[in-house]
């Protein structure tokens, strides 16, 4: 089966990109959950917010769990793209233009970093990457040789 090399490195940065931000994501969970105990906790003089943070939740889970379907999207989509499947391309091109389009706003409102240009470029060059005629052609779900074939 013949992978691009393209596909390949885009496949191991989505590997380790999904891999740190899903450590990333729990150890928000479990920080979160550890200094809000802390701050409501006996002898914190916090005591009468701790109903309400019991009720909505800390907000430090909510993004961990964001953030950890975040990296399990990546995850399936590294898997897609290193299988060939045509579903690993479509993931690769949605997380692409969603981060795109994040770094976009980002740029709308004035609130750009130098590391969300760098993004920003980077994903820009993965679409293109993705639109090229030999990625389309090996994640399309069609055997090699029955691409080059003509009827």
């Amino acid at each position: 089966m013949w992978r691009p090399t393209g596909i390949t490195i885009l496949t191991i940065l989505y590997l380790v990109s999904g891999g740190l931000s899903l450590t990333t994501s729990c150890f928000a969970m479990a920080g979160g959950a550890w200094l809000t105990a802390q701050a409501v906790g006996p002898g914190s003089g916090l005591t009468v917010l701790a109903p309400a943070v019991a009720f909505r939740g800390e907000r430090p889970f909510w993004l961990g769990l964001v953030g950890t379907g975040a990296a399990l999207f990546k995850l399936v989509a590294a898997a897609g793209l290193w299988t060939l499947q045509p579903w690993g391309w479509r993931l690769a091109l949605v997380g692409a233009t969603l981060k795109l389009m994040t770094h976009l706003v980002a740029l709308l409102r004035n609130a750009i970093t130098p590391a969300g240009i760098l993004g920003a470029l980077v994903n820009g060059a993965v679409l293109v990457y993705l639109f090229r005629p030999h990625v389309r052609g090996a994640l399309s779900g069609v055997p090699v040789d029955a691409q080059t074939t003509s009827p």
